[in-house]
């Protein structure tokens, strides 16, 4: 009977684990929860309550590991910890789900959509946030599936996904007619929604010229080497120039941390890299310049948690992994990576326990823990075109991308560097989490990254142009503007906020009904 359970929860690892390391599989994750479904009817019969935790987290083990075995290219003791992690968290509220479902004695379908929902929100929003793994994802390689994103987001995904496995589980039980009905209209009616809002065309107010340069440097042997830098930038100025010469475009962009050599914000005409970017800027007035940088503002009285001290100059400062956006009247301004990854970029909790800043893990040699403070969610341009910039793992949070889309004729600009992950599917699915931000707000996305893969992607999340991965490159097209707000970026994640405010009430309830149980 062990032997068969545990043999259960390795098959609904390994089926969950599909979409996110086989994507031509992905239609697993439709049947992916059955065994789990089976250890949770099975979990009634046993004496230990925390029988279900066991197997679900194994399950959850063997999902997390094989869909980001990659990030231990990067850091194996931020691997290890982010694998264990998430894969606690989501035993316990699967574990939840089931003693929800048991102590108010109805079926798992109604506690899994409220609960399960109300969690991938949540995941979202808190500072170990971590929606890799939210069942929406698994379709970012079948665009053509989920145009519907536009009204839903991922949150519809997941839905679609919760319920289809328990219905299916339900046909598994009890095999008729009515049930196989149901599963089928489950399959068709989605796809021929998606399928027909893709037929529909999107017709743009104008489009815009760009530029974006893929300087490909190794951020282990390259990039973050501090007597390579001022090279690395220099040479970006100068492809960039010759570029220009010969046609200039509307826009340049650079990826993530292009400038490395921090720029004060206040004073930025102290940064030598700066001032070489606004005087390439002054040689070319009608384009104007996009590029990831490194960038501090100092302190005063007020250092919030996670700032950090020059020792030399005796302040405090808070540093930002930001991109800086230089238009046509050469006034710069920033944005702040808000979406920062947990242990790596900002250790979790530091507003509460400010020691532990000092702890966050090293990545290729780089660490530090930045600050989440921003004042600034667009860039406008001085025609008054808007740019949503985003900053690497932010793609990955379709809620906040929405947010900031607003009623103006704009695209997304989404800068990364995603060579710490060397050859592994990390690039190649990060890559594709830009495509359902795309349908969600039927924006159009130009993606720069260092090392690739750099791309142009239209409003219904195709790949228009894209680089190869881990070249030197230079990509050269349109951008279409768009200014239709969907109803997911008018509205943002209403499913999954509307989901954790039930899923609070439910549980509460089911508190109260224990409690009051106990007393009689």
């Amino acid at each position: 009977m062990k032997y068969k359970t545990s043999l259960l929860a390795l098959l609904s690892g390994i089926l969950l684990a599909m979409p996110w390391t086989i994507s031509v599989f992905f239609f697993t994750i439709f049947f992916a929860y059955i065994p789990l479904l089976i250890l949770e009817e099975d979990s009634h019969k046993q004496d230990n309550p925390y029988w279900l935790f066991n197997y679900s987290f194994l399950a959850f083990l063997i999902w997390n590991s094989l869909s980001y075995w990659w990030v231990s290219e990067a850091q194996l003791v931020g691997s290890i910890l982010i694998i264990l992690i998430n894969s606690a968290i989501q035993a316990t509220v699967f574990w939840v789900i089931s003693m929800t479902r048991k102590h108010l004695k109805i079926s798992i379908l109604f506690p899994f959509l409220i609960i399960g929902l109300g969690f991938e929100y949540f995941h979202t929003q808190w500072d170990l946030a971590w929606p890799w793994l939210n069942l929406g994802n698994a379709f970012t390689t079948q665009p053509k599936l989920v145009q519907w994103y536009e009204y839903t987001g991922v949150s519809g995904g997941s839905l679609w996904i919760i319920v289809t496995n328990i219905v299916l589980f339900t046909l598994f039980r009890k095999r008729n007619i009515r049930n196989l009905t149901g599963a089928l209209l489950l399959f068709i009616i989605p796809i021929i929604s998606s399928l027909y809002l893709y037929s529909q065309e999107e017709i743009p107010i104008l489009s815009k010229s760009l530029s974006l340069i893929q300087p490909n440097l190794n951020p282990y042997t390259e990039k973050f080497q501090p007597e390579n830098e001022k090279i690395h930038f220099m040479e970006f100025l100068s492809i960039t120039d010759s570029l220009l010469q010969k046609d200039e475009t509307d826009f340049v962009f650079g990826p993530e941390t292009m400038i490395l050599q921090a720029i004060n914000e206040e004073i930025p005409i102290e940064s030598d890299s700066y001032n070489g970017l606004v005087k390439l800027k002054s040689n070319h007035p009608r384009t104007e310049f996009l590029i990831g940088v490194h960038s501090y503002q100092k302190l005063g009285d007020k250092v919030p948690a996670g700032s950090r001290y020059n020792n030399k100059k005796d302040y405090y400062y808070e540093a930002f992994n930001s991109a800086l956006f230089i238009a046509k009247n050469n006034k710069p301004k920033f944005y702040h990576k808000t979406k920062l990854v947990p242990l790596f970029e900002r250790m979790p909790f530091v507003q509460y326990l400010s020691f532990l800043g000092k702890y966050s893990l090293e990545l290729g040699g780089y660490n530090g823990t930045y600050s989440n403070r921003n004042t600034i969610n667009t860039f406008t341009t001085s025609n008054s075109t808007e740019i949503i910039p985003i900053v690497c793992f932010e793609s990955v949070f379709g809620d906040y991308c929405a947010q900031r889309v607003n009623q103006l004729p704009g695209f997304f600009c989404m800068i990364t560097n995603d060579g710490w992950w060397k050859n592994s599917l990390g690039y190649k699915y990060h890559f594709d989490f830009s495509r359902l931000r795309a349908i969600e707000n039927r924006r159009e996305i130009v993606r720069v990254a260092n090392n690739g893969i750099s791309a142009i992607i239209n409003s219904k999340g195709e790949i228009v142009k894209q680089t190869n991965w881990w070249t030197k490159d230079i990509l050269r097209g349109d951008i279409k503007l768009f200014s239709r707000k969907t109803f997911y970026s008018t509205h943002g994640d209403y499913m999954g906020r509307t989901a954790a405010f039930f899923a609070i009430l439910l549980l509460i309830f089911v508190k109260i009904k224990r409690i009051t149980r106990a007393n009689h």
